[in-house]
């Protein structure tokens, strides 16, 4: 836990207050007297501390002895109690013991996840991911009824007519405005914990806004580990997946039925493909969300290229140079790039991935020869890896 900086210790007098200043003073909050253990405690949680630390440090501080501890434990409790009744720490919270909640397990690229929250929030397209419970959880998600009662403001990262995205000190906050059920999110920079506050009932509407939420948490935490998501259809043929991307209605689901149609081959997920590097070598990884496709798999399979579409009168392969390659590929992925250091990080996991696979354009038609043109300079590649 730390301190919420929406507040400042100020002394008026020689005697310590905590003052509200930004939008805790927007929101008509009043100063706060401080002892001068409050006063230390606070500049202690300046930082993330545990109760365990604060209570070493004051101990140390005021030279407690093993009879003091204690005593000087319940001052601790009650005063970080007081802080966070009125919303002067920042913690994720816990899901409420009132509340009905069940945990679900979902591993999804090797990652495990906890969902926290009733059991009839969760969408069922998440069941082909269930799993028992792991050893090890590598993201939290908590889902709370009720607005937040701490506004946390922040650096405005992005704004666009489906998401606003800010950068308090020690995590992300999105609010959703098209949104009718989900009031706020807030997600750790490290990706590691989310909370989702909602607005009840269950119903079909908030699982399927909390789907999608719960996507963009993903999609950040996967970011940490050097790994990329891709708006793009993906077919199996010669045991790797191939897939297909461009701008909406370019066809890459049109691209992908050819494939069905014309060689028997399966989709493997109609509008997301998780990149990664296993070992050295480019795979995709099965993701939950697939778009209105409704086709998903969990199934890992070797990256075999990233095929381009652009809509031609003729079928035509166009060749790429390295730099077209990263440029044209990078536009089409829905990893966030709200930062400079985002970008980066997206463009160094590409650098790494896209020299071992086929990346090209297809310039194509919505008949059959755009698969037959396409599967030609596959199987060329293919021989020519050999």
């Amino acid at each position: 836990m730390r301190r919420n900086n929406s507040y400042s210790l100020q002394k008026l007098a020689g005697v310590p207050y905590l003052l509200p200043y930004g939008q805790t003073q927007a929101d008509l909050c009043h100063g706060i007297l401080l002892n001068e253990t409050g006063a230390f405690l606070w500049e202690l949680l300046a930082q993330d501390r545990s109760r365990e630390e604060l209570l070493t440090a004051c101990a140390e501080h005021y030279h407690a002895s093993a009879e003091d501890l204690p005593l000087l434990q319940k001052d601790i409790a009650e005063f970080l109690q007081a802080l966070s009744g009125r919303f002067l720490l920042t913690e994720f919270p816990e899901p409420a013991a009132s509340a009905p909640s069940e945990r679900k397990y979902l591993s999804i690229a090797g990652w495990n996840l906890c969902l926290h929250g009733p059991a009839d929030a969760c969408s069922e397209k998440f069941d082909l991911f269930q799993t028992e419970e792991p050893t090890a959880v590598h993201q939290d998600i908590t889902l709370l009824p009720g607005i937040p009662g701490q506004r946390l403001n922040g650096r405005l990262l992005i704004r666009s007519a489906n998401l606003t995205v800010l950068e308090a000190e020690d995590r992300y906050v999105f609010h959703f405005p098209q949104s009718t059920r989900i009031a706020e999110a807030q997600l750790s920079l490290d990706g590691a914990r989310a909370v989702f506050h909602y607005l009840p009932p269950c119903a079909d509407t908030l699982r399927e806004e909390l789907f999608h939420g719960i996507r963009l948490a993903f999609l950040c935490f996967l970011r940490q580990h050097g790994m990329t998501v891709i708006h793009s259809s993906s077919i199996l043929y010669r045991g790797k997946a191939w897939l297909f991307s461009g701008p909406s209605g370019t066809g890459k689901s049109t691209h992908a039925g050819l494939w069905n149609r014309v060689y028997g081959v399966p989709t493997l997920n109609g509008d997301l493909n998780l990149l990664a590097l296993e070992n050295g070598l480019p795979v995709i990884h099965g993701l939950p969300w697939c778009g209105t496709s409704g086709i998903c798999s969990r199934e890992t399979h070797p990256l075999g290229g990233i095929i381009l579409l652009r809509q031609a009168p003729a079928d035509r392969i166009e060749e790429l140079s390295p730099d077209r390659k990263l440029l044209l590929v990078q536009q089409r992925l829905i990893t966030p790039s709200w930062t400079e250091e985002m970008l980066e990080q997206n463009l160094r996991a590409l650098e790494k991935l896209l020299p071992g696979i086929l990346v090209c354009r297809l310039h194509c038609t919505k008949n059959d020869t755009a698969a037959v043109v396409m599967r030609s300079r596959i199987d060329d590649f293919l021989d020519a890896s050999r």
